[in-house]
């Protein structure tokens, strides 16, 4: 029988490999900027209201109408009961 080698190659590893600090500050800057931008966004991404929810079920509906198409009508009715909602007509 013939051996078999796997086609990837691998590096054997060095220990000698090191980060400069500047690198590792920049990265600790933008991890920084990434947190406050993601927390900032956070109230802004909240569900509030009753509308909020039908809308939330809408985006589900929706996506499942892609697979099943007769289910963008519930889509729509969710829609209707969203706009109903902030009209004040439902709770």
């Amino acid at each position: 029988m013939k051996n078999q080698t796997s086609g990837a190659l691998y590096a054997p590893q060095s220990t000698g490999v090191s980060v400069p600090e500047s690198v590792k500050a920049l990265n600790e800057q933008v991890n920084n900027l990434q947190r406050r931008y993601y927390r900032s966004l956070a109230p802004d991404c909240e569900v509030k209201t009753v509308p909020d929810k039908w809308y939330i079920r809408v985006i589900g509906w929706t996506c499942a109408g892609f697979l099943f198409p007769p289910l963008l009508a519930v889509a729509a009715l969710c829609v209707y009961k969203a706009k109903k909602c902030q009209k004040g007509g439902m709770k």
